[in-house]
């Protein structure tokens, strides 16, 4: 008798386990599925804030080309800005220029 207890109670215990094995694997695909949607809501605002930076830039640019005042220093940030994408272009087209040559 003390066996089948025996037995009895380690197929109790087997499907308490197994029990909890259903939840936490249920739980898990939730988790991922949160994870998920988290991960696109990071993703879309990160193309919002590269678009709006892209914005203020050529926000900035506009200010700029049309001499309106405007901060000294974000000024002098933005011609050190422009002077440097300037040469790093003329940089390219000289490259460019020596591929074609030779």
């Amino acid at each position: 008798m003390a066996l089948e207890q025996y037995i009895q109670r380690i197929d109790d215990k087997l499907h308490l386990l197994l029990k909890k094995l259903q939840q936490v694997q249920a739980e898990n695909v939730l988790l991922k599925e949160q994870l998920q949607e988290q991960e696109e809501t990071l993703a879309a605002r990160d193309e919002t804030i590269a678009a709006l930076e892209n914005k203020l830039h050529l926000a900035k640019m506009a200010v700029a080309t049309q001499g309106t005042p405007s901060n000294r220093e974000d000024d002098e940030e933005f011609r050190k800005e422009m002077r440097n994408k300037i040469n790093d272009y003329i940089k390219e087209i000289d490259r460019c220029i020596a591929l074609l040559n030779s």
